[in-house]
Order: structure tokens, then sequence, then C-alpha cells
């Protein structure tokens, strides 16, 4: 059947919108798996023979977490020419979705344990400000897996067959008509800009209370206490808050914008590395006097005498020079599950 004007247009733009996506998020997708790469050797000399606590599994979550996405992503929604079966590709589905929220829950969780260190929170504010960063990616997380269930398998079409993907199409019609998948979308768009934004003012007075009363230069207290990886990771989500407000940038038109979609691929890739280098800077911070309960809760000492106490010694990592002024389709796939996809561009 010979398709009208209209619908030729349709394709176009469709599959124009799909190669755009791949070539913005491709790169940074190889950004990561480059990071990956040549910080193995920083993963086995420093977090490897740490004996297994919070602050290490956090850190092995979100770094291997991040490159199961990858793979699965690459694997289902990029021109490959690979056969799956529908019900492969929907296992595969939730399996990236799973593995998206994961690392973006997990970067939420050591960035409100990191921040309520280094301002040296008592516990009751530690586990608000934990709920605060974590509720609305856990929410998200539940609403887009549920929705990938929900979602029939369905086989390719001969057109994608043709242009090399590997599995079915997921309109945003039928996404929003047979799932939960965009149930609250607005509310939890605000939701989140008002988190972000305690979050951010939260980072700034981190940054106040370890700079207050120091003679060391600003540049020296930024990077010796992790402020450039943890403002970084506000800024960006901040920028990513206000950008996913319905008054911005409307659900519908997302995937095709471009700037989007140069955020999206800068958040998968950037704050999970951010997140790593945070949590291994918290360590050095550890050794610098800062103890309270969320330091405690990331990296609980050994017991005194211990071969792992002799690896916890502070010369085990490479400190920081100063004094401690202690007296913390790809993503937006052609599918409509890649909602987790933002979730986490916003909330890592």
């Amino acid at each position: 059947m010979a398709l009208s004007a209209k619908e030729i247009q349709a394709l176009t733009d469709t599959v124009a919108m799909w190669r755009m996506q791949e070539y913005i998020l491709i790169p940074w997708y190889c950004f990561y798996v480059y990071y990956f790469l040549t910080t193995m050797a920083e993963e086995v000399s420093v977090i490897r023979p740490q004996r297994w606590n919070r602050g290490k599994a956090l850190y092995m979550t979100i770094r291997y977490a991040m490159l199961v996405y990858i793979v699965i992503q690459l694997t289902r929604e990029y021109r490959n020419y690979i056969a799956i079966p529908p019900k492969s590709c929907k296992a595969l589905l939730i399996g990236y979705d799973l593995a998206i929220g994961l690392v973006a829950l997990t970067c939420s969780f050591s960035l409100a344990l990191c921040l309520s260190a280094l301002v040296q929170l008592k516990a009751i504010y530690l586990v608000a400000i934990i709920v605060i960063d974590c509720a609305k990616p856990a929410m998200s997380w539940i609403i887009n897996v549920t929705a990938d269930f929900q979602y029939p398998a369905k086989p390719t079409s001969p057109l994608l067959d043709e242009l090399g993907y590997p599995c079915y199409y997921i309109s945003q019609k039928e996404w929003s008509e047979n799932t939960i998948g965009h149930a609250g979308q607005d509310v939890r768009a605000y939701l989140s800009l008002a988190a972000t934004t305690i979050m951010f003012l939260l980072g700034i007075a981190a940054f106040f209370v370890r700079y207050k009363g120091q003679g060391s230069p600003l540049i020296q207290v930024l990077r010796r206490d992790g402020g450039l990886y943890y403002m970084s990771m506000l800024a960006y989500r901040m920028l990513m808050a206000i950008f996913l407000t319905p008054q911005v940038v409307s659900i519908s038109g997302r995937d095709a914008n471009m700037a989007y979609i140069l955020l999206l691929g800068a958040g998968l890739a950037l704050n999970p590395i951010l997140a790593q280098r945070l949590l291994i800077n918290m360590r050095k911070v550890d050794y610098m006097g800062s103890q309270p309960v969320a330091s405690k809760l990331l990296f609980a000492p050994p017991p005194p005498g211990s071969d792992e106490d002799l690896e916890d010694d502070p010369g085990f990592f490479e400190m920081a020079p100063g004094p401690s002024g202690a007296h913390h389709r790809g993503a937006v796939s052609k599918t409509s599950s890649t909602d987790e996809a933002r979730e986490h561009g916003n909330n890592v």
C-alpha cells in the first residue's frame, strides 16, 4: 500500500530524529566506556581492597550498572541488524530501565550522604535529606518498570527490519493509553524541581561550611572536599529540572529537541562519573576529620588491628594538600520507556 505524502514526511521526520539521537548519545556512551577503562587501575588499587561497606557498594553499583545500561541500550535501541524475538525485546526493555533506575537512585543516595557528611548533619536530618533526594527517582523507577511490564511485546515492523532496528517501536499514544508511564508526569516534574532546589541549597551550605574559617585557597578547598564534583552534579540537576518543567519543554516535544538530547547525553555519561569521583573523594575527607553519621554510613571503619584496618590507613589513599578545617533513541530512544533515562539525567 502506497504511503501518502503526509505519511512519508512523518516517517522521514521520525527517522531523522532517531539519527540525531544516535549521533549525540553514542559519543557520550563512548566517553563513559573510556572513563571506565582508564580508571580500572584505580578501582583495583583503591576500591577493591576495601571491605564491603556502603561506600564500596554504592561505587560498584553506579560504575557497573551504568555499563550494563549502555550495553542493553545499544543492543535493543540501535541499528545492529540483529533479529531479536519480541519477548526478548521486552526483557531488554525492562532490563535497561532497571539498570538506569538503579544508577539514578544510587547516585542520588550517594550525593545525599556525601552532602550530609560535609555539613555534619544529625541522623534525623540525614534521613530527611535522603528521602527528599531519593523519593523522586525511586517513584519514577517503579512507575517506568511497571509500565514496561504493562506494554505488550510486538513483532518488529518490516520498516524497522529494513532500517536495522532489532526491536519494536513504542508509540507515545499507546504508552499513555496502555501503561502508567506518564502518570503524574507534570507533578513529578515540579516535585523534582523542588527537591533539586533543596539539594542545591544544601550543596551551597556544604561548600561554605567547609570553606569558612580556613586559610586554604578556594580552589584547593573545592578540590579537596569534592566541591567541584557535587556542585557540578547539582548545577546540572538544577538545569535539567528547569528544562523538564512542562512550560519549558513539553513531553511530546522532548525526543526531537536537540538541546534536551545534548543535556540528557551529558547527564547520562557525566553524572555517574561525578558520583564515583565524589565517593572516592569522600573517602579522603574521612581521613581529614569529617566523621559525622553520614560519613560513617559510607565507609565504616574496620575492627582495630585487622588487615582491613591497615588498608584503611590514611596512607593508603593519596591525600590532598592543605588543612582539614575540621576543628564532604539512545537514552531517549524511539520508545517512550526512555522516561527512565530522563529521570536519570535529572536525578544523578
